[in-house]
């Protein structure tokens, strides 16, 4: 729902429609993908997180089997883990949009990450394929007409919150 192009990868939201944040001087806006590390000291390596929006979930739900009768929009990680699989965002030809770049493919999965972030299904989800901890993000509104078109069953206003030094996460219910 950004103002930025469908296919993947997406460009951080331009400065002409986003001047405020761009104004913000803690905030670093990233593609869709992208891989970041936070936490970082001198002393230690950081946590790299992979987000991901996600369009390529519905197709995949769609195309898949197991997905589709495992009610994976209702279970958001259980799309992120197949993708864990095959290490590539839109392993279907179609899954989704993209803009294929001559020398490199930027929806493959190269680095294996600590925390693998989506969102697109709009439910929160938690869980781990081996030691990557799995986080899907809700959103903040209710089932809308486009929503239910989708397949989409949202659980608005829970957010997912790492603790950094512990690994525990919790969701936060304002709702």
């Amino acid at each position: 729902h950004d103002a930025s192009r469908i296919a993947e990868p997406q460009p951080p939201i331009d400065r002409e429609y986003a001047e405020d944040l761009y104004n913000i001087p803690n905030l670093i806006l990233v593609s869709n993908p992208a891989m970041v590390e936070i936490a970082r000291t001198s002393e230690k390596n950081g946590i790299k997180v992979f987000m991901y929006h996600g369009a390529s979930f519905h197709s995949l739900i769609e195309d898949i089997e197991d997905l589709r009768m495992n009610r994976a929009h209702d279970n958001p990680t259980k799309v992120s883990k197949h993708l864990l699989r095959k290490r590539h965002i839109a392993p279907s030809h179609s899954t989704t949009d993209h803009l294929p770049l001559p020398d490199i493919d930027p929806l493959v999965i190269r680095e294996i990450p600590d925390v693998f972030a989506t969102g697109d299904l709009h439910r929160p989800d938690i869980d781990y394929y081996g030691p990557i901890l799995l986080v899907a993000s809700s959103c903040w509104q209710h089932i809308t007409e486009f929503e239910e078109k989708v397949g989409n069953h949202p659980d608005p206003c829970k957010v997912p919150i790492l603790n950094l030094k512990t690994g525990k996460i919790n969701i936060m219910d304002f709702s």
